[in-house]
């Protein structure tokens, strides 16, 4: 569990993907995928999986089919990039990096509000 402070005084508590439950991670996997549906294009690593289900006329098994063959990708992207709430929503935490891949700054929010990350 990590503590996020912002700069306005307030304080968040923030769970790893391993942290949730499993129903928890269930919903960081879907609502992953849904979201790779709504940006993918023909560039996307799982554009084959959408002519595919297109091919058999079934797209309502799409996010089904990415999971089948993305998984474990899926969730390794998952934990090294997100963070979530206690109800398995993402948090809205912006990671800055320099170019030694250091951490620079933290934001949260739409108002990109400066904060701190600590492990507790």
């Amino acid at each position: 569990m990590k503590k996020i402070k912002l700069a306005n005084g307030e304080v968040r508590l923030a769970f790893e993907f391993d942290e949730l439950s499993p129903e928890l991670q269930k919903k960081a996997i879907n609502d992953h995928i849904q979201f790779e549906i709504e940006v993918m294009n023909d560039d996307s690593p799982y554009w084959h999986c959408i002519e595919e289900m297109d091919r058999m006329k079934t797209p309502w098994f799409l996010g089904e089919k990415i999971y089948e063959e993305y998984k474990e990708s899926i969730i390794e992207t998952i934990k090294l990039n997100y963070l979530f709430n206690n109800e398995g929503e993402i948090l809205p935490l912006m990671t800055y990096t320099g170019k030694e891949n250091e951490i620079l700054k933290y934001t949260f929010g739409k108002m990109n509000i400066e904060c701190t990350v600590e492990e507790l």
